[in-house]
Parts: C-alpha cells; structure tokens; sequence
C-alpha cells in the first residue's frame, strides 16, 4: 500500500534524522494531502507529494554548514615530539578510553632504528587508570604519513588499517601538543564545532603537556585554539593526573 509505505518512510527519517522541525512539516503536508488520496487522483498525487517533499529535505539537508579541513603542524620535528612521555590533561570520550579512564593518561613513543616487519617506525606505550587504580592501555605501533601527520595502530595490523593522529599545535618549548583522531567531520548539535568519530580510528582530541602538574592557563589557551579550527571543545573532559604511579621509567 502507497499510504502505508510513504508513512513508514517519512516515520524512519524523523527517527534518524537530525532536521526533525523540517521533516515534522514535511510530515503534516502529507497528512494533508492523504485526505485527498480517497478522490482517485492519489498516484499523480503521490508523485507530486514525494518530488516536493525530496527537493525540500534535500535543500533542508544541505544547509547545515560543512566542517572547515583542520591543519596540521608543518616542519613537525617528529624526533623532539616523541623523545619525552606526553601526559593528556583533557581527552575526548572514545570506545578504546571512555570517560571512566580518564586517570593518569600518559603517552610514551621510541623512534626505532630500523622498521618494524609491517613498516612501522615508532613505538607507542599508552596507560591509563579508572578510580579504582586499574591499568589499561598497552603496546602499538605507529608511521609517520605526512607532515604533522602520523598513524597508529596495533603492532600486527597493516599500515592500511591504522588510524589517524593528527598533530594540531605543537610547542616543545612551552611543553604543549594538540592532538586529533584525523578530521573531524561531524557537526555537533550543539552549534559549537565539528568532532571526529567516537569509535576506535578517525576518533580522539587530546590536550596534552609534557608535565603531569596542571596548568589551567595553557589549557585554556589551547582549548582556544581548537576552538578557532572549528573543533568542538564541549567534548573534551579532564583527565585527573594526581596520585599516579604507573610502570613508566621516565
């Protein structure tokens, strides 16, 4: 049945869809114009009904404003930026670390002096904690895919499968680095910037610092400058860097 089919298609859309004001509207015109179905005209009726209501919600869709391509570091000096541990001080939610990890979060890389089997030339130590002090993270590997650029992934993938890390900003001097699961390229809802995913690749933002001593005044300098790349900052959260005793020799 036309009726039944155009009411279940319409229904799917207003579940999924974030243009719920537009396709409610879409939604009554349809309502409307069903009463008229009965007269014998409803396949021409029909036709009309769904070429309007596709060009309105094509137009509708494609008003929502693309995110801007984010930049990287350029002359990124990959041996400085993994010679010391890195310690996040505010991360986003992802599957691999949700929010209830966010304790002790630290990075620690090894350029390697000959290529792994797989083509991988850095080493990658990740930990982190939960409240209750349990450990989470382990050994990955990593490539370097362009300025600024790198990607990481478990040691026995291949390079193809590795995901974005995208170096944002970088100051060794200052001891600051703002990192990226790659682009993002979801618009958040809130009006406030784009993110990336929240899966395992294309997710992640990271602030971090060279010291796991917090310093709010460079935070805030560098949530400024996400803020300015169109990135969504409402999705960082702090991670708590006191009492941490993990097994990294620094």
């Amino acid at each position: 049945d036309l009726k039944d089919l155009w009411t279940f298609g319409i229904s799917q859309l207003l579940r999924r869809s974030k243009h719920k004001t537009e396709l409610k509207k879409f939604q009554r015109t349809y309502q409307d114009t069903m009463k008229v179905f009965t007269s014998g005209y409803h396949f021409a009726l029909f036709l009309l009904a769904s070429a309007s209501f596709s060009n309105q919600f094509n137009a509708a869709t494609a008003e929502e404003e693309p995110c801007a391509p984010v930049s990287t570091v350029t002359d990124f000096d990959v041996d400085s930026f993994v010679s010391k541990p890195w310690y996040a001080h505010q991360q986003a939610p992802t599957e691999y670390v949700p929010i209830e990890r966010n304790y002790c979060t630290r990075a620690k890389y090894n350029k390697r002096e000959s290529n792994t089997f797989l083509g991988y030339e850095i080493d990658v130590d990740n930990y982190t904690q939960d409240a209750e002090g349990n450990k989470y993270g382990g050994q990955l590997c990593a490539t370097i895919v362009g300025d600024g650029k790198l990607a990481v992934a478990p040691c026995f993938l291949p390079k193809l499968l590795a995901g974005p890390y995208w170096v944002l900003a970088y100051e060794e001097e200052r001891g600051f680095a703002l990192v990226s699961g790659g682009q993002p390229s979801f618009r958040s809802e809130n009006g406030m910037g784009c993110t990336t995913g929240k899966g395992v690749n294309d997710s992640g933002l990271w602030i971090f610092l060279r010291s796991r001593d917090r310093d709010e005044e460079l935070i805030d300098e560098i949530r400024a400058m996400a803020a300015d790349m169109d990135i969504d900052i409402s999705v960082m959260n702090d991670v708590d860097q006191t009492n941490c005793v993990d097994v990294l020799t620094e």
